[in-house]
């Protein structure tokens, strides 16, 4: 990895999107994805769980060509590596995955997506906002963390096109004001941030 390509990538999100502070606030990370696709979306979930996802998007859509890989085997998944997926896609998601990997293999399985992805199509990742450490430090399986910049950054290294980045966030409405405005202004000055998660949308040109 050419690093002084990455870190003038990571200034390239920031100059764009600004801290994060100036990152939206969404409320749940379906209602996202949702926006980006439509019925018929050939959707690939990547990190999938037990596939629940696709009749989530199902309710949004319609219908969904849904496809899912997964190395837990609790879960018949259609691949269970990266490197084995076929076929091509109008959308690849990958939820809370990436943080469980090397910078390296990150890179690679960003490649790969970038790879089965359709000309204009979309990738969206999420991940634990590093602003609220529990959210990155309570899983003894996280091995890196990742600031909205640093993902944007190796997304657009890889040849995306950053088109969104949120910060997610949804509590009960006490829990809310607390967060989000009594407490706000202390979070802040010490750097600390209520939303738990980032969402970052990216789309593959559609000439490449």
């Amino acid at each position: 990895m050419d690093w002084q390509k990455l870190y003038s990538h990571r200034k390239r999100i920031e100059k764009t999107f600004g801290d994060l502070w100036n990152l939206p606030v969404a409320t749940r990370y379906h209602k996202v994805v949702a926006g980006e696709g439509g019925t018929g979306t050939r959707l690939l979930e990547v990190g999938a769980g037990d596939r629940s996802f696709e009749n989530k998007m199902a309710g949004y859509w319609g219908s969904v060509v849904y496809a899912s890989c997964d190395i837990d085997p609790t879960y018949p998944h259609e691949f269970h590596h990266i490197d084995e997926v076929t076929g091509e896609y109008d959308l690849i998601c990958a939820f809370e995955m990436i943080e469980h990997v090397t910078l390296d293999d990150a890179a690679h399985v960003i490649q790969r997506m970038y790879d089965l992805l359709k000309p204009g199509g979309a990738v969206i990742l999420t991940t634990p906002n590093i602003y609220y450490p529990p959210a990155f430090m309570r899983d003894v399986t996280h091995m890196t963390p990742f600031c909205y910049d640093e993902l944007g950054g190796l997304l657009s290294l890889t040849g995306f096109h950053v088109t969104s980045i949120h910060r997610l966030y949804h509590d009960s409405l006490i829990k809310k004001l607390i967060r989000r405005y009594l407490m706000y202004p202390l979070f802040r000055a010490i750097g600390i941030d209520f939303a738990k998660q980032i969402i970052v949308v990216a789309r593959k040109p559609e000439t490449v």
